[in-house]
């Protein structure tokens, strides 16, 4: 967190200029809406991502100005949900309504302060019910501004903060956004549309039912003790590089001759890692994915998709058929708004309540511009009774995991010994290829070409 002087940038409209909209929410959003709704205004629990990135030393009206364009460009930042029985309505405003209001809270010497100066703010401005669910801090330091957004889970997701950076440097240097990343609740119509299109629901299903029967009837759980109460814990962060760029690709170089992608290699990694830990013969999680049809590649908002994942693995097994096992799995994975959160459960008829989630990114593969290498996303504190959450994501510089979960010793020492299992499997498989390149795709299965790793939250 650099040092300097803070200034915090609020969206605001007048109230006359707000209008009713017809267009459906996304299935996520009005979910997350509903949840809220249902919780209470008096309940608060910060739940926002964000993303922060330096812009040189860009003038604080210059900031403003591309900050605003790209804020008026997103349709779906200029509206909101209003929970009613049985729906939540749509209002939005028009791009001239918009404007951003400047609050400088003054200069200091440290970041440790800057940092709890924005957390308070993100936490306070971006709640689901209200408007607006992104805010913007600025900070002006020795080495020019760095800017801080903060935003609502509903209106964002992994994808879209790996997106925002390059597309305020496109506003500061006066390029036109992409047209469809202006078109949010056009795609988000069109996914109620898809989603409401009878489907083959008991192949959907039974993955999803036989991942429950394992758990008791509860989603998986990770495979270590946590000494997690049901009360919600506060949650403990972890971070660490598995792999640096060329060991990178000599992982993805073996994934894709064991007939899988990077993804896969990685989840194989996973389950390889729970055999070593824990002795469990299988990985039982859900993952994450991106939803968006190609034509809205470069959609802001929420569209992430829950799948069941079921991988077999044994103390001693080998990479490349655990490989084989993972592709399979990411194979499997149903159509997008099929795979909302609101959907299975109403196909499940249980609410769903995810516990060991992992997901993948690869930011060199979002819309526009890729993020910068100190470009850094941003989360709340959390507060949970047994979630683990896990992050990969790949960039320019490696692979980098990044985890939630309970703050307890068990918690600790278990998360620990996991992801070190798991760094530890990856880097033999990128040394094993670096003294063996020429590994054979195994017979009759196609290497697939270009990397299609979409699994990303």
């Amino acid at each position: 967190m650099p040092a300097g002087r803070l200034v915090f940038w609020t969206p605001t409209a007048a109230v006359t200029a707000w209008a009713d909209d017809a267009r459906p929410p996304a299935l996520n959003h009005e979910h997350h809406v509903r949840a809220a709704a249902g919780r209470g205004p008096g309940h608060v629990a910060p739940g926002w991502i964000g993303v922060s990135f330096a812009v040189g030393r860009a003038g604080r009206q210059r900031i403003g100005v591309a900050l605003s364009a790209w804020l008026r460009g997103c349709e779906h930042l200029r509206s909101r949900l209003i929970p009613a029985p049985g729906r939540c309505v749509r209002r939005t405003l028009p791009a001239s309504a918009v404007s951003l209001r400047q609050e400088e809270v003054g200069t200091f010497a440290d970041g440790a302060s800057v940092r709890r100066q924005i957390e308070a703010f993100f936490d306070r401005n971006t709640q689901p019910l209200g408007w607006p669910q992104m805010v913007f801090a600025t900070v002006e330091g020795t080495d020019g501004t760095t800017v801080f957004i903060g935003a609502d889970h509903g209106v964002v997701d992994g994808y879209t903060l790996a997106m925002i950076p390059g597309q305020i440097r496109d506003a500061l240097d006066g390029r036109a956004q992409d047209p469809f990343g202006q078109q949010s609740l056009e795609c988000a119509a069109e996914e109620r549309k898809l989603g409401g299109v009878p489907s083959a629901e008991p192949e959907l299903a039974a993955p999803w039912r036989s991942l429950l029967d394992d758990a008791r009837g509860r989603t998986p759980a990770f495979p270590l003790p946590l000494g997690a109460s049901e009360s919600p814990n506060a949650q403990r962060s972890a971070y660490r590089w598995l792999l640096d760029g060329s060991a990178t690709t000599r992982f993805a170089t073996a994934s894709r001759a064991a007939g899988g992608t990077t993804a896969a290699g990685l989840l194989a990694c996973l389950a390889l890692a729970t055999a070593r830990v824990s002795g469990e013969r299988c990985l039982s999680l859900i993952s994450l994915a991106n939803t968006r049809p190609r034509k809205w590649r470069s959609a802001p908002g929420w569209f992430v998709g829950l799948h069941p994942v079921r991988i077999p693995a044994v103390p001693g097994a080998d990479f490349a058929g655990t490989v084989v096992l993972a592709a399979a799995e990411l194979r499997r994975r149903g159509p997008g708004p099929e795979s909302s959160l609101p959907h299975i459960s109403r196909m499940l008829r249980t609410e769903i309540h995810p516990r060991f989630v992992v997901s993948y990114l690869d930011v060199r593969r979002v819309a526009g511009r890729p993020p910068h290498p100190q470009d850094a996303m941003l989360r709340s504190r959390i507060h949970s009774p047994a979630e683990v959450y896990v992050w990969l994501t790949r960039s320019d510089r490696g692979v980098h995991l990044s985890a939630r979960f309970p703050d307890t010793p068990l918690a600790r020492t278990g998360v620990g010994r996991f992801v070190q299992a798991v760094a530890h499997t990856a880097s033999r498989v990128a040394e094993d290829q670096q003294a063996s390149p020429t590994v054979p795709s195994p017979a009759g299965r196609p290497v697939p070409q270009g990397e299609g790793d979409s699994l990303c939250a």
